[in-house]
């Protein structure tokens, strides 16, 4: 299969190529390959971005400034998982920090060199991608996700989904906020939380 077109600079770059220029090519080819499957791809903060129902998966792509023309370019990948109807209750109630309730940290592709890609390896993390969305981020059953995140809530981000808990009144908000014991979610908002539930 081709992921690029034959004039990319993916089969064409050297040494001196600019490591912004493989990067942006390399998001590029992920949000052409994700756009036929139904995703929305965003090309100026790179992110590819799917939504059912309630719930919105974004998938962003990060570089660094360290990379090095000729021998790194880091494509870093971070997943997100956010509320719409969180955004609008933290708006109405001033109760929370922001809409995004899943953020994981133990995944296999989160740090790429894609400086020497090719579509081979392209394939290879396009599968790794696909695998994770699959047995972690399918949001495809909104309510059978956020169970699945009460299997590990250090993978959650546990402010935000104790104010997703409130305002969809799962009293499991409480379990949250004691899990956390202090650590993500201050003594104000885990108050406000407890007094809005009562």
């Amino acid at each position: 299969m081709n992921y690029w077109k034959e004039d990319s600079i993916l089969n064409n770059y050297t040494e001196e190529t600019k490591p912004t220029e493989i990067f942006k090519e390399v998001c590029d080819s992920l949000g052409n390959f994700y756009s036929q499957k139904g995703w929305k791809y965003s090309r100026s903060r790179p992110k590819i971005k799917f939504e059912k129902d309630d719930l919105i998966l974004e998938i962003n792509f990060w570089s660094s400034h360290s990379n090095m023309a000729g021998s790194y370019v880091q494509l870093e990948i971070l997943p997100y998982v956010s509320s719409k109807k969180l955004k609008k209750w933290i708006k109405e109630t001033e109760i929370g920090r922001n809409d995004s309730i899943f953020g994981p940290t133990k995944y296999s592709f989160r740090n790429n060199n894609v400086y020497g890609i090719t579509e081979d390896s392209f394939t290879i993390l396009t599968e790794k991608i696909d695998n994770y969305i699959a047995s972690k981020l399918n949001i495809c059953d909104n309510d059978a996700f956020v169970e699945r995140m009460f299997e590990d809530l250090n993978e959650s981000i546990v402010d935000n989904f104790a104010c997703y808990l409130a305002m969809k009144n799962d009293k499991r908000m409480l379990n949250v906020i004691e899990f956390d014991n202090g650590l993500k979610i201050d003594s104000e908002i885990s108050s406000k939380l407890k007094k809005y539930y009562s």
